[in-house]
């Protein structure tokens, strides 16, 4: 988790060792937090995508003698994407909690969400080709899990905190009460949510360059406060339907190999596998010379990981804070790219990030990948030249461009003591 330097902290009173600390109030500080633990069962979907991906039949499951082993990796795989909103409410009661001892508030997220999401179910019915399908797969899917949780969260920390402290089995009895009274709200407003649903993803697919674009902007402008998370959530476990109760952009990709998925991913490629290590590059190139190799070693691995593997952090956090200016430009250069990998109709995807590894892993259930190529060198040489010019230009404090303090030591006669 990063710490950012404006992050201010208050002293709260002691008030015994299981009491929450005291909470940022903003809206942005919880969505800061929501945003963080959502990232904690994001982080488990590149083994749990890597496992689906290998069984899949283009894979380890072409080869007859290894069938039943790639079955038992694919299902191995699938167990965690069908699951999601558990693992969703789990991760939101682990970000949103303060308090020392987390079981409660688990559990209490767990409840609420089972309790939820059933009584959904019993009020919209799955058909009757679809009754083995799995919780992602049931109405409202991933949603239920962040609903469910975030109704947990509000009731919990008002019942079991302060002067109304009540014990745990009647805080669990509370929350199920309230997932049930929610529940049924949410079940018979299902119908309507769902045609909002799909007509939002059918505008998002006749749009797909807009909105595309935008879902680049937004996800890389909010990164650095970790509010990206609850935007990749629905656009990437939520929104579009391929059939078979699958929904989400990841999920009909690597799942069901949709060749209309992809839409919010593919244009992450050319930023992550060129623009960001062309970036990290240029930033290494404007160093002062007294500071280049440092900062090579601490750029060069950061691009080369970022470019095979698509981690960007360890290069954006290096410019974030001390030249935003560039980091506004990264932003929208994203979002450009997605409008273009949509308007070429590509569409490729991943399970962890859109780096080369992912892009050779899923290069066979893509359309046109192989356009990503040389879109993904023109955007290396844009970020070289738009970030070795405003560095040098602007003189911006990225690393190494802060000269080295003047040596004020002295030298001291051995024969003279010290006063």
């Amino acid at each position: 988790m990063v710490t950012l330097p404006f992050t201010r902290t208050k002293t709260a009173p002691h008030r015994g060792d299981n009491a929450a600390p005291a909470d940022p109030t903003t809206l942005t500080a919880r969505l800061r937090r929501m945003g963080q633990g959502l990232a904690l069962p994001i982080a488990a979907m590149p083994a749990a995508g890597l496992l689906l991906r290998l069984g899949q039949d283009d894979l380890l499951g072409r080869y007859q003698h290894l069938h039943t082993a790639a079955a038992v990796i694919s299902g191995a795989g699938s167990a965690v994407l069908d699951n999601l909103p558990a693992l969703f409410a789990v991760g939101i009661a682990l970000g949103l909690n303060r308090a020392k001892d987390a079981a409660g508030p688990v559990l209490a997220c767990l409840i609420s969400y089972l309790v939820l999401a059933k009584v959904v179910l019993v009020l919209n019915p799955l058909p009757a080709d679809q009754l083995d399908a799995p919780p992602a797969r049931w109405p409202y899917g991933a949603l239920a899990g962040i609903v469910g949780a975030l109704l947990a969260m509000a009731i919990w920390k008002r019942v079991t905190t302060g002067r109304s402290r009540i014990p745990p089995f009647a805080a669990y009895g509370i929350v199920a009460l309230a997932a049930l009274t929610v529940g049924t709200l949410l079940g018979l407003a299902y119908p309507t949510v769902e045609r909002a649903l799909t007509a939002s993803a059918a505008a998002v697919a006749d749009h797909a360059v807009l909105g595309g674009g935008i879902f680049g902007f937004l996800n890389r402008l909010l990164g650095p406060i970790g509010m990206h998370q609850p935007l990749n959530a629905v656009a990437w476990y939520l929104t579009g339907d391929c059939g078979g109760g699958v929904k989400g952009d990841v999920p009909c990709f690597i799942e069901r190999h949709s060749p209309e998925a992809g839409v919010f991913m593919g244009g992450f490629f050319p930023v992550y596998m060129a623009g960001l290590p062309a970036a990290a590059l240029a930033m290494w190139r404007s160093a002062l010379p007294e500071h280049r190799r440092r900062v090579g070693a601490l750029l060069l691995p950061a691009g080369s990981i970022c470019c095979l593997a698509g981690v960007s952090e360890p290069i954006e956090l290096t410019f974030v804070f001390v030249a935003f200016p560039l980091y506004l430009v990264h932003a929208v250069l994203t979002g450009l790219s997605l409008a273009i990998v949509n308007l070429l109709d590509i569409h490729a995807g991943f399970v962890f990030s859109a780096g080369a590894i992912d892009y050779v892993l899923n290069y066979s259930i893509s359309q046109r990948p192989l356009l990503l190529l040389p879109l993904a060198v023109a955007y290396g040489a844009l970020y070289y030249m738009i970030f070795r010019f405003a560095i040098t230009r602007f003189n911006l404090r990225t690393p190494g461009r802060t000269p080295a303090p003047p040596d004020d030591t002295r030298t001291e006669s051995p024969s003279r003591p010290r006063s």
